[in-house]
């Protein structure tokens, strides 16, 4: 602190103030040293985002410092102009790379880094869409043996698609509505609760008359919703909620069934499923402060 105290008086002052006057064979004062700068005020943040990754991905970093730098790394791209830099610092096809990393704890911390980095920012999300993003983000969802990466996997993929129809688009052309499905089918407790508010949340975005037309899901969202089996994979994923005692999931299984019934051909298709009533009741008593009556009301 001292040196940078002199420095900038001898750098500062002019010769009619307090700063002692140069001679003519007085040293010519060094440039501070950049080292003394950065332990000062800190590194630009495009510094330290490059570090993140440079430490993940050296093979001598033990796994605990990739972790930290990951997390790291998740905490700068918080910041909106940090995300979007991402690009110009060609970060994002280091950061998709580790989807595949041995570690399930780098797995999971580079989707945390990539969902919070693309969530409600527009440039961070054309930029991950360039990268193919959402298609590595869908794999992983699909493929990993891990339940936490995959959970993960669906907080990237959502954050990417919410109020994002060109983010949406891609992650229809990329299977993502029969891959969201599967994990219905066979996921966690924890993992079908989230995916039960997704579908819900997208249903709402699509059905959102005050958000002008071109920002929000048309209808055929919902439709394919109904028609490509969520209603079936749903009641299937109820019963085996209600045998784990997981209510929080099925509670937002029922929203989404809920929501779903606010379109014709997803009101006919909750209609047309004869289990659900079965399961509905038999979860009445398992969950009583479960709201049930709407979707009840629907089926009788």
């Amino acid at each position: 602190m001292e040196s940078l105290l002199k420095w900038a008086i001898l750098n500062g002052a002019t010769a009619g103030e307090d700063a002692p006057a140069r001679s003519a064979d007085a040293p010519v004062p060094q440039r501070l040293d950049p080292a003394v700068i950065d332990a000062i005020l800190g590194k630009p943040a495009s510094v330290q985002m490059t570090e993140c990754l440079d430490a993940v991905e050296h093979p001598e970093t033990p796994l605990e410092a990739r972790e930290v730098a990951l997390d790291d790394l998740e905490m700068l791209v918080e910041n909106i102009d940090n995300a979007s830099n991402l690009e110009p610092l060609n970060l994002w096809p280091r950061l998709l790379n580790l989807y595949n990393d041995a570690a399930p704890s780098v797995r999971i911390g580079a989707l945390w880094v990539s969902g919070t980095a693309v969530q409600h920012n527009p440039n961070a999300q054309k930029a991950f869409g360039k990268h193919n993003g959402v298609q590595s983000a869908l794999s992983v969802l699909q493929n990993d043996s891990v339940d936490t990466v995959r959970t993960k996997a669906l907080y990237c993929v959502s954050s990417f698609i919410r109020a994002n129809v060109h983010g949406l688009t891609d992650f229809v052309a990329n299977n993502g509505l029969p891959i969201v499905q599967l994990v219905v089918e066979n996921g966690s407790g924890a993992l079908r609760q989230k995916a039960f508010f997704l579908l819900h949340a997208l249903i709402d975005e699509a059905l959102d008359e005050v958000t002008p037309e071109e920002l929000r899901p048309g209808m055929y969202l919902p439709n394919a919703i109904a028609e490509l089996g969520f209603v079936e994979a749903t009641v299937n994923a109820l019963k085996e909620l209600t045998e784990a005692n997981h209510g929080m999931a099925y509670e937002q299984a029922v929203g989404f069934l809920t929501a779903l019934c606010a379109t014709e051909k997803g009101k006919q298709a909750v209609k047309e499923c004869d289990a659900l009533k079965g399961v509905l009741g038999e979860a009445k008593a398992r969950f009583p402060d479960i709201e049930t009556d709407e979707l009840s009301q629907i089926l009788s």
